[in-house]
């Protein structure tokens, strides 16, 4: 009941900050200050996602849990969600979930809390087919076979 509350409460404060702001600085103003806003934010949004994935990309490089990085890249794209909607109310928690300190300190619960959780993260290996002299050997096979006959169709001719 009190998020069915918030869902009410919210877009009505958003409206009536709106018309306080535009009686203050008039409406062309506020719309291009939300705009603008929105504009601005998915910028560094994207900024910070970008920095992000190079950040997971070498936790999964070196083999560590990459779950921070995963909730803070979370966190982010909720920032975005938040930037993007029109009203400052929205912007301004927008704004608190993309700085990184403010981030760190809202997701801080979350990563106590899987702390006792075990992942494991399997990359892909490929290994040569070819023994210690160098020379080429068969690849290992799973023991089945397909037989089948196939027919080419060239998408030039008819």
């Amino acid at each position: 009941m009190p998020i069915l509350l918030l869902l009410l409460v919210w877009p009505l404060a958003e409206i009536w900050l709106m018309i306080q702001v535009g009686k203050q600085t008039g409406a062309f103003t506020t719309l291009l200050l939300i705009i603008a806003t929105a504009a601005v934010g998915l910028l560094l949004v994207q900024l910070e996602w970008q920095r992000l994935m190079l950040v997971l990309r070498e936790k999964l490089h070196q083999g560590e849990e990459p779950v921070g990085v995963l909730l803070e890249t979370a966190a982010v794209g909720l920032a975005g969600v938040l930037l993007f909607i029109p009203g400052f109310i929205s912007d301004w928690l927008g704004l608190l979930l993309l700085l990184p300190f403010t981030r760190k300190i809202l997701i801080h619960p979350l990563k106590r809390k899987q702390q006792g959780t075990t992942f494991d993260y399997r990359g892909t290996h490929y290994r040569s087919h070819r023994d210690e002299t160098g020379s080429p050997k068969e690849p290992p096979s799973s023991g089945k076979v397909l037989e089948g006959e196939y027919q080419r169709k060239d998408d030039r001719h008819p």
